[in-house]
């Protein structure tokens, strides 16, 4: 008998497979969250040792960002093909081990290889001295590593989500990016006391090969395994595990009510109605990452120019990252009853309030209540990430959230780079805030031109082409 798998997923109760698969994906969504802080806080101990600024270690903090762009545009849309299980185990071994090789970053004459992959135009001589080439390239490499994993992690538990609760379900998981960062800024003053600036690395690279053990009892989507084609048998195994209506019998033959496209799925992200949705959250991923990762990387930095020791300049910026996990919570509560659109709109404006407040160099509650409010932006990556991974059907679902963060982390790449630059040439850290309050409105702007591009179609997801 042949089955449509897809009203068996959505009406299944929310059971133990399900919350399976939504805590292993949201180990790969919390190792994203500590590495994207987890530079920016080592950085506060890197550059007195090399004797640096924080603004000649630009190119350094922007390297991960780099190597995720790359790989969300090019490696994650495998899961596409090969299946998010695999994509997600073999990102996380790339990361767990060349985020411990960071750590083993020295400094001295390059050689080796070394002497090949050198960067003396980017870094300049004191910075390749003193180990910065090697960091760099590990960095880069951890980025590829996690520009893989955490579009696969999203596509993979909005797969096993019944349909009322998956927006929801993706965007609790990924309130676990907020949660590694946040852990990330307060273990930081506590590794760095012990081992240095280079054990937040051994703690990160420790964590991803540790969380690889669990990671292997997570099962694959069976969505994509009926629009692969695989033995009918594997696949009504899964669904009986769901906990629904569903009752095995050996004739039974499973189908997708979307189809099988036979388009790449990256051209299907371009076609019919999805088209102007697809570009517009592109705009938005590319200005609110762009956000996240200019305060994620310099905020510790901008605080401690304000006058902040570094222990409490580490601890006051993971404000920013527990402000996301707070924002992360009460979207995914009010999403199903209000909308992504309302909730983002007012959390890109009161961020921009806050980052304004902020520059006036409040102290106290004001700047406790600043940072949480700025999370915001934080949390609202959260909600998007949940709309990138409803909005595109199962044959194109890895490829368009890996597209959205791919687009998205070019603006990760410039916001840093921007203001690394600024800093170099003199630009003070209440100026560079008062900047930052710009592209933060343009992300509320850009989210009602989504809002309205949604609403002018009866159905944002396009029927591809199917197999006969």
């Amino acid at each position: 008998m042949r089955i449509d798998i897809e009203p068996l997923i959505d009406e299944a109760r929310l059971g133990a497979l399900q919350w399976r698969v939504l805590l292993l994906c949201a180990l790969a969504a919390f190792l994203d969250g500590y590495d994207v802080t987890a530079i920016s806080q080592a950085a506060l101990g890197m550059a007195p040792e090399w004797h640096v600024t924080s603004g000649e270690l630009t190119w350094i903090l922007t390297a991960a960002p780099i190597g995720i762009a790359v790989s969300a545009l090019l490696v994650a849309p495998l899961g596409d093909y090969v299946g998010r299980r695999a994509v997600l185990l073999g990102s996380f071994l790339v990361v767990g081990f060349t985020t411990l090789m960071a750590a083993t970053t020295h400094g001295g004459e390059p050689a080796g290889l070394w002497r090949v992959l050198t960067f003396h135009s980017l870094l300049g001589p004191k910075l390749v001295a003193a180990g910065g080439n090697q960091l760099l390239v590990w960095r880069f490499l951890t980025g590829l590593g996690l520009g893989a994993s955490l579009p696969n992690a999203l596509a993979l538990g909005a797969e096993y989500a019944p349909k009322n609760h998956r927006t929801a379900m993706v965007a609790l998981l990924a309130c676990a990016i907020s949660l590694g960062s946040f852990s990330s800024g307060q273990l930081a003053p506590f590794l760095s006391q012990h081992g240095g600036w280079r054990a937040i690395f051994w703690a990160g690279g420790a964590v991803a090969l540790t969380a690889f053990l669990p990671l292997l009892a997570l099962p694959e989507s069976p969505r994509f395994l009926v629009a692969r084609g695989v033995d009918p048998a594997r696949i009504s195994q899964l669904l009986t595990r769901l906990g629904g209506s569903y009752r095995p019998s050996p004739d039974d033959r499973f189908a997708l009510q979307e189809g099988v496209a036979k388009r790449m799925p990256i051209g299907q992200l371009l076609e019919g109605n999805l088209l102007p949705a697809t570009l517009l959250l592109w705009v938005v991923f590319f200005l609110n990452l762009g956000m996240l990762y200019l305060v994620s990387t310099w905020l510790p930095s901008l605080l401690h120019e304000i006058g902040l020791p570094i222990a409490q300049s580490q601890r006051t910026s993971s404000l920013f990252q527990l402000g996301g996990v707070g924002y992360g919570l009460v979207l995914a509560a009010l999403m199903s009853f209000v909308g992504p659109y309302r909730l983002l709109i007012v959390s890109y404006t009161l961020a921009a309030l806050a980052l304004l407040v902020l520059s006036s160099h409040p102290s106290g509650a004001l700047l406790v209540i600043a940072v949480l409010v700025v999370g915001g932006i934080n949390g609202a990556q959260v909600a998007l990430n949940a709309l990138s991974a409803s909005l595109y059907p199962t044959s194109a679902r890895a490829s368009g959230v890996g597209w959205a963060l791919g687009v998205g982390r070019f603006g990760a790449i410039l916001g840093p780079l921007i203001v690394g630059t600024l800093m170099t040439q003199g630009a003070t850290a209440a100026h560079l805030l008062r900047i930052s309050a710009v592209p933060t409105l343009a992300c509320a702007a850009a989210v009602a031109l989504l809002w309205a591009a949604v609403d002018r179609t009866t159905s944002a997801v396009p029927a591809p082409t199917t197999s006969p």
